[in-house]
């Protein structure tokens, strides 16, 4: 089976603008544009929190172990697990906080 060529594609554009009107077809054209650059914007954004999330700095500490008590050691790991702990809660509120800002600009 052959493709469609200029004339076959010219009537089914002239059909198609007197079935719908000239808006209804604009319209559709926007509301796919529209789409496309939403899909990008969203690739564009992973791909920036992914390369973000390979370049995370990690914060440690050296511990003499020798000099260092066992309370020591079990109290800086605590903190060690608090910290990352709020590192963690921070992502997660920074990533609702950019996901509500999308719903919103979406609704609008």
């Amino acid at each position: 089976m052959a493709g469609l060529g200029w004339p076959e594609l010219l009537i089914i554009l002239v059909v198609a603008l007197v079935l719908f009107g000239g808006s209804r077809i604009a319209g559709l054209g926007k509301g796919v544009g529209r789409s496309i650059r939403e899909f990008k914007e969203e690739v564009k954004s992973a791909d920036e929190l992914e390369k973000k999330d390979a370049e995370e700095v990690v914060e440690a500490e050296i511990v003499d172990t020798k000099t260092a008590t066992e309370d020591d050691l079990v109290r800086r790991q605590r903190e060690l697990e608090a910290r990352e702990q709020a590192v963690k809660e921070a992502e997660l509120k920074a990533r609702e906080d950019a996901l509500r800002a999308r719903e919103t600009g979406t609704q609008n």
